[in-house]
């Protein structure tokens, strides 16, 4: 089996960054009743969150990326996790987890000691994943009128992990 590793992506990454959201959103437009934020991103947009000081981490096989997920700065020790996904070739193997704990490790040796995350009503697989892995429900929101779903947002505290 081809070692996984795991890294923060660097501004030659972006373009891969991209089609691997494409990829792992397009699946779901099918299902819900609103296109998926993450299909618009394009890499401006992607250098632009680097630019900000978001840091994007991924999963890569034989430079092949096929996980990733957004953390926007954190403000207050905490911060958002999105975009988490990973290529529809390789789910269920345990990569997103792995990617998300890896993420978690990272920023909690950065001092962050909240983060937060969302998802949709209308996933209800993305909400028990978030939750096996320590996430509690922070809030739900509604969707703009006409909408039908919710943003459900989760919270885990950093602190709970080992050092």
């Amino acid at each position: 089996m081809t070692a996984t590793e795991f890294r923060l992506a660097d501004w030659d990454d972006l373009p891969a960054v991209r089609l691997l959201l494409q990829e792992a959103f397009t699946p779901l437009a099918s299902s819900l009743p609103s296109r998926p934020t993450a299909l618009d991103e394009t890499v401006a947009s992607l250098t632009g969150h680097l630019a900000s000081g978001s840091q994007i981490f991924v999963a890569a096989r034989e430079s092949r990326l096929i996980a990733c997920l957004l953390v926007l700065p954190p403000e207050d020790g905490s911060a958002e996790v999105k975009r988490v996904c990973t290529h529809p070739d390789f789910q269920g193997n345990g990569l997103g987890s792995a990617l998300l704990r890896h993420a978690e490790q990272q920023l909690r040796l950065q001092g962050v000691q909240q983060i937060q995350l969302s998802t949709r009503r209308r996933l209800p697989g993305n909400l028990q994943f978030y939750q096996r892995l320590g996430y509690q429900l922070a809030e739900k929101q509604p969707y703009p009128e006409g909408v039908d779903d919710e943003r459900i947002t989760l919270s885990k505290a950093l602190s709970e992990l080992a050092a």
